[in-house]
C-alpha cells in the first residue's frame, strides 16, 4: 500500500529525537502534546482568515504547519517512550486531527479570494479521507495512511501556498492551495477505500460475511 508522505516518518522521527528527550525528561505528557496540536492548528487557520487585513500574518503559516506535525510526531513516541501507550491516547490523537484539519484549513473561508464554498468543501473532502483511513481498522483492515495527500500533504500545501501569496501580493496561491487540497483530498479518499477493498478482499469470510471470528461487529 502506498503510504505517501508517511514514507518519510522514520527519518523525521529520528530528526525531532532530541525534543523526544527533552519532552520525557521535563514530564510532558503524551496526551498534552496531542492536545497542543489544536490551539496550534486554530492559530494556523487565524493567520489565514485575518490575512486579507493583515498580509504578514501568512508568514506564520508555515511556522504553525510545521509545528503542528511536529507535535504530532512527538506525542506518539512520548507514549512509547514512557509506557504511557493506550487505546484513549489513539482516539484523542484522531479526534484531535480532525478538529485540527477543520480549524486550520477552514481559515481559507474569510479569505475572499477563497471563499467559504471551496473553503469548506477542501475541509469536507479532507475530514472523509481521513474517516476513511480510520473506519478501515473498525472494519479489521489495517489503518490506511496512504494517498496523495495525507495530513503531511495538507500542511505541506498551506506552508507553500500562505508565503507564496504574501510574496505574490495576490490570493490565487491560496485559492490553488485550496483546490489542490480538495481533489488531492478526494483521490485519497478513493485510494484509501480501494486499498481497504482490496485487503478484505484477500481475507477468508464465512457464511456469515464475518472473519476472524469477530462475529460482524461493526
Amino acid at each position: 500500500m502506498n503510504e505517501g508522505l508517511y514514507r518519510t516518518k522514520p527519518a523525521a522521527q529520528r530528526l525531532i529525537e532530541p525534543l523526544v528527550d527533552a519532552c520525557v525528561a521535563h514530564g510532558v505528557s503524551a496526551d498534552a502534546l496531542t492536545v497542543a496540536a489544536v490551539p496550534v492548528a486554530a492559530l494556523g487557520g487565524i493567520c489565514l482568515a485575518l490575512s486579507d487585513g493583515l498580509p504578514v500574518l501568512l508568514l506564520g503559516v508555515p511556522l504553525l504547519a510545521g509545528a503542528r506535525l511536529v507535535l504530532n510526531l512527538i506525542d506518539g513516541q512520548v507514549a512509547r517512550r514512557t509506557g504511557t501507550a493506550r487505546p484513549w491516547g489513539e482516539v484523542l490523537n484522531e479526534l484531535g486531527d480532525r478538529v485540527a484539519d477543520a480549524l486550520f484549513i477552514g481559515g481559507l473561508a474569510f479569505v475572499a479570494a477563497v471563499g467559504p464554498l471551496l473553503a469548506l468543501s477542501a475541509v469536507i473532502a479532507a475530514l472523509l479521507a481521513s474517516y476513511a483511513g480510520v473506519v478501515a481498522r473498525a472494519t479489521g483492515a489495517p489503518r490506511s495512511y496512504g494517498g496523495v495527500m495525507s495530513k503531511p500533504g495538507r500542511m505541506i500545501v498551506l506552508a507553500v501556498a500562505a508565503p507564496l501569496a504574501f510574496v505574490v501580493g495576490a490570493g490565487w496561491p491560496l485559492v490553488a492551495g485550496a483546490w489542490i487540497i480538495l481533489l488531492g483530498s478526494l483521490v485519497t479518499l478513493a485510494q484509501r477505500l480501494r486499498s481497504t477493498w482490496r485487503w478484505h478482499a484477500r481475507q477468508p469470510y464465512d457464511e456469515a460475511g464475518t472473519h476472524d471470528g469477530d462475529g460482524g461487529r461493526p
